[in-house]
């Protein structure tokens, strides 16, 4: 049997919304963004959202629009998926880092209380879907006014204290990647806010930097736009061709947005049997000398994989016979980033280090059939019993 890490499920509806936009005179970012964003803010519960071609790029958009001069110091995780990371390199800022919590599999909070008074931002991920205690986070940050993003690309639709993940901090980033609990036709993602000035600085980073009519919008064609952002130049000109800051192009092509409003209306059925098949594994597992991470009581999860740390054992050992059975599975990201040579950052981070040796996660994806379940639990019990006696 063939089991996929995880799979895109979609079906008939999906494919009706692409041919309307097809159908339509316009294929870049236009009316199904502007309806995207709309729906997803009401889902999770926040003022505004602005899509994004991805949930990199959402981080990325995030961050630049806090304005942080050069050199301010961000804080994330040394260990995970490098997209918190390497924008903050990108931009030209300080990372700061901490280790990981080996319970929760997410960001060590004592490490962050003790760091955070240093830091000008803090970027905290939600790791495969699996809620970090934000409250407790959004206390502390507050304190010392820090603004916080949460990382909510492998998160879409977790909750905790029954209010999704991305509403508690500053800002919150999404990525529908087709392994993700949704996806925009293979790509896009959102960041959503309450603050409507980093709602506005956004629009603009993403468009190019142009500067946005608020009143009327970027329509029109005539260069009769008359304003004072242009150096020594009196006379009016194109609103559409005028900048304000210097963005990227990061907008999310009208099919993408099409695809992923159907997406979205299925979210709550694909998050729930999301947590089905995960508990299920849980249940049938938790008794094998195998550690997976704890949740807060108060979350929610949407989780994004099944996570199983083998200590003691060897995991390289583990994912071969895995795979050898047809069980697709992934290692903990880039476990610890700092040992990527790319990013050449110095720290010791030995949870972070723990995960990268011995963790590995499985598909909970809502295709996934009971047999499949069943399979995975025969092997994996099956493996334990071969090799024990070597342990």
């Amino acid at each position: 049997m063939e089991i996929p890490f995880a799979k895109a499920e979609f079906g008939i509806e999906e494919k009706e919304a692409v041919n309307r936009v097809l159908n339509s005179p316009l294929l870049a970012s236009g009316p199904e963004n502007e309806a995207f964003e709309k729906e997803f803010a009401e889902y999770v519960g926040s003022k505004f959202a602005v899509c994004v071609n991805s949930g990199s790029s959402a981080n990325l958009l995030a961050l630049a629009s806090l304005g942080l001069h050069k050199g301010a110091q961000v804080l994330t995780s040394a260990c995970g998926f490098p997209a918190t990371l390497s924008p903050i390199l990108h931009l030209g800022l300080q990372p700061v880092l901490i280790d990981y919590d080996l319970k929760t599999h997410n960001i060590d909070i004592k490490q962050l209380i003790f760091m955070i008074s240093n830091v000008d931002a803090v970027i905290v991920a939600h790791t495969l879907g699996n809620p970090v205690d934000m409250e407790l986070v959004k206390y502390i940050a507050d304190i010392f006014g820090v603004p916080v993003i949460e990382d909510c690309c492998e998160a879409v639709g977790s909750k905790l204290y029954g209010k999704h993940v991305g509403t508690f901090g500053a800002l919150g980033t999404y990525s529908f990647y087709p392994a993700h609990q949704i996806t925009a036709l293979g790509g896009g993602g959102m960041v959503v806010t309450d603050d409507e000035s980093l709602y506005r600085r956004m629009k603009s980073l993403r468009d190019w930097g142009k500067k946005y009519d608020w009143d009327s919008g970027q329509g029109g064609v005539l260069t009769d736009y008359k304003q004072e952002d242009l150096l020594e130049w009196d006379e009016p000109y194109y609103k559409g061709y005028t900048y304000e800051t210097i963005g990227w192009n990061f907008k999310l092509p009208e099919a993408n947005a099409a695809f992923g409003r159907v997406q979205l209306r299925k979210l709550d059925q694909i998050r729930e049997k999301r947590i089905q098949n995960h508990r299920y594994l849980l249940k049938k597992l938790q008794e094998l000398p195998i550690d997976f991470p704890v949740q807060h009581m108060m979350a929610e999860p949407s989780w994004f994989g099944f996570c199983m740390s083998v200590t003691d054992r060897d995991r390289n050992h583990f994912g071969k016979y895995l795979e050898t059975e047809g069980i697709r599975h992934r290692p903990f990201f880039a476990g610890n980033i700092t040992r990527h040579k790319c990013f050449n950052i110095k720290g010791e981070f030995p949870v972070a280090d723990k995960l990268m040796k011995n963790t590995l996660f499985i598909g909970c994806w809502p295709g996934m059939t009971q047999e499949m379940l069943d399979y995975i639990v025969e092997k994996i019990h099956a493996y334990i019993g071969i090799t024990e006696f070597q342990w």
